[in-house]
């Protein structure tokens, strides 16, 4: 059986799954984490729905914003139905030129659903970020026709779903905080193969938001045994 399977690997007739790469003529976007970078195929997708799980204010935000700040010059970076107030200094110590910045808060959804497709599809976004508890599958067909139309990636933050609904993005990931940054797992890729997690150290772009290294520095105090004592 090997020996047949080798054989039609030779032949181009079969291929293994781990080793499908996704589309080669897709130009993707670094995330800034060379580790991220690698677990991605090289970065972000162009455009497409990006879907991000997780239980929030884990750093989805500080993950995202050295790519954000690389592609700002290239237009605006829409933030929609955030779950908080933007805070304008955050914004700026992300890098972020808040002049560049839109944040929009619907009251409905329906609204925040028609204000994403507009801003993707509208030529002048750079990223559109929807937070958003969950889309049907005709929502996110249709957000992707309009990031492809204007060449704008949506990122999609959303909660952890216990039975979630496999839906059509370029994109899914599971975020999950720890002591020193967040860790990342990819649940889909479009045109690419899942291949499981890894760990982002926040330890240099935000030093100051992560605990110290626990890294044990070797002894070099000898242990001399106790004189008997009779």
């Amino acid at each position: 059986m090997q020996d047949i399977i080798q054989h039609l690997k030779s032949q181009h007739l079969v291929w293994q799954a781990n080793l499908t790469k996704a589309d080669e003529h897709q130009f993707l976007n670094s995330s800034g984490f060379p580790e991220l970078d690698a677990l991605l195929g090289g970065g972000f997708p162009p455009h497409g729905v990006v879907e991000m799980e997780s239980v929030g204010s884990i750093g989805e935000l500080r993950l995202l914003a050295p790519y954000l700040e690389a592609s700002l010059s290239r237009g605006v970076t829409a933030f929609i139905q955030p779950p908080a107030l933007m805070n304008s200094l955050f914004l700026h110590s992300i890098g972020l030129d808040i002049n560049q910045v839109w944040v929009i808060t619907p009251e409905h959804q329906r609204d925040a659903l028609w204000a994403a497709e507009q801003c993707l599809k509208s030529g002048v976004c750079t990223n559109v970020l929807l937070w958003q508890d969950e889309l049907e599958i005709h929502q996110v067909k249709r957000l992707q026709v309009a990031s492809e139309q204007g060449s704008c990636p949506l990122f999609m933050l959303k909660p952890n779903m216990t039975n979630r609904l496999s839906l059509p993005v370029s994109l899914s990931l599971k975020l999950q905080g720890h002591e020193q940054g967040v860790s990342v797992e990819v649940l889909k890729r479009k045109g690419g193969w899942s291949k499981g997690s890894v760990d982002i150290n926040f330890q240099h772009h935000y030093p100051q938001l992560v605990m110290p290294s626990t890294t044990r520095i070797p002894s070099t105090v000898v242990n001399f045994p106790l004189a008997n004592q009779g």
